[in-house]
């Protein structure tokens, strides 16, 4: 299917599907920043129990556009146009923005798991994390270094 027919025809689809893929994480990321020794959140926030569930949300976008034939056609070959032209796609743009949202909040579980068990709060790591991915594992690693904590 062409990229301007989806985006004519499903223009308001298109936006609120990147409206939830970009929200879906967010109160799993406002309780670990602002509300980090909730008990319910020290036990749900668990790598194998919430990459899971918002793989299930990647799994059923994937499923979607399978049975509506928007899945844009593959490259022949792997380069560097080849993969802009697929990330152009707006199905594949969700899809892969999907997945950015999934790592970032696996990586953010993990700080928040780290922090917790050395005994400090890392809301400002979580920010970062959230917006910025793995840069976040920067001033982390400096602040578990500044503590010598970094083999516990």
């Amino acid at each position: 299917m062409p990229i301007w027919l989806i985006e004519v025809f499903g223009g308001r689809d298109l936006d609120l599907a990147f409206l939830v893929i970009a929200l879906m994480t967010a109160p799993f990321w406002v309780a670990m920043i602002a509300f980090p020794s909730l008990r319910y959140l020290r036990q749900s926030a668990q790598p194998w129990l919430v990459v899971p569930l918002y793989s299930a949300v990647l799994v059923a976008l994937l499923w979607k556009s399978y049975h509506a034939a928007a899945w844009p056609e593959m490259v022949s070959s792997a380069s560097y146009d080849g993969a802009r032209v697929f990330a152009r796609h707006p199905i594949a743009f969700l899809v892969l923005f999907c997945n950015l949202q999934i790592i970032n909040l696996f990586m953010g579980i993990m700080i928040y798991q780290k922090a917790m068990r050395s005994g400090f709060r890392a809301p400002v790591e979580l920010t970062l994390c959230w917006f910025l991915g793995a840069l976040a594992l920067i001033p982390f690693s400096i602040r578990l270094i500044a503590r010598r904590q970094v083999t516990r």
